[in-house]
């Protein structure tokens, strides 16, 4: 390894609103400390969230050679690309198997690699970056709904008042990530069946020191 190379964690994550649908890529670079060095979150078309999975690897080892890595760390939450990757599961998908060959080609080019799979709430910086990506791209159809975090026994519980669901996990991200996936479910329910969304209704209190009105 020359002096000048250095050891990097890459964090990666791909998000796909339809799957296939837009599609959005996000990339979390730190140093073997923990540093952020660069973050990354690039709209990149309508794919498949495994082929977006894929593209937030590449653009991620892709910007590690240049910032001069002699030896990197991949980090997903994907069971398919990490386990594709670690050699335990086949590519038998004609979309992926080119970027499964790209990866391959790149991670070679390092000194060392590996490929480690960590759970969804660690990987929320990755997930929020190619959201945000999506969001800017389509701004039209952001939306929000408020959620209320609170601890159960060992997990956290978030629940989603407008739609009446709620998601476990072991962190705060976690239990909203589960969250946000079952209100998209239930969107994708509502507009089966030709019904509107929930809007919600705010209401105002005013403290004045022990009283409230």
């Amino acid at each position: 390894m020359s002096p000048t190379s250095r050891d990097l964690v890459l964090i990666v994550d791909g998000a796909s609103r339809g799957n296939p649908g837009p599609s959005a890529i996000g990339v979390v670079i730190k140093d073997a400390h923990g540093k952020v060095l660069a973050e990354i979150g690039e709209y990149i078309g309508e794919f498949t969230n495994n082929v977006a999975e894929y593209r937030a690897l590449l653009r991620a080892l892709e910007e590690a050679k240049a910032m001069g890595a002699g030896a990197v760390e991949v980090r997903s939450d994907s069971d398919l690309l990490v386990s594709q990757l670690q050699g335990s599961y086949k590519v038998k998908s004609p979309d992926l198997g080119p970027l499964y060959l790209d990866a391959i080609r790149l991670l070679r080019g390092f000194s060392r690699y590996t490929v480690t799979k960590i759970p969804r709430g660690q990987n929320a910086a990755a997930d929020a970056l190619a959201n945000h990506a999506i969001d800017q791209a389509f701004p039209e159809s952001t939306l929000e709904f408020s959620a209320i975090v609170e601890k159960e026994d060992k997990l956290y519980v978030a629940r989603v008042p407008a739609f009446g669901v709620k998601g476990y996990g072991a962190t705060r991200s976690e239990a909203l990530e589960t969250a946000r996936d079952e209100v998209i479910e239930r969107i994708r329910e509502l507009r089966t069946q030709g019904k509107g969304l929930p809007k919600e209704e705010r209401i105002r209190l005013r403290l004045t020191g022990d009283n409230v009105q």
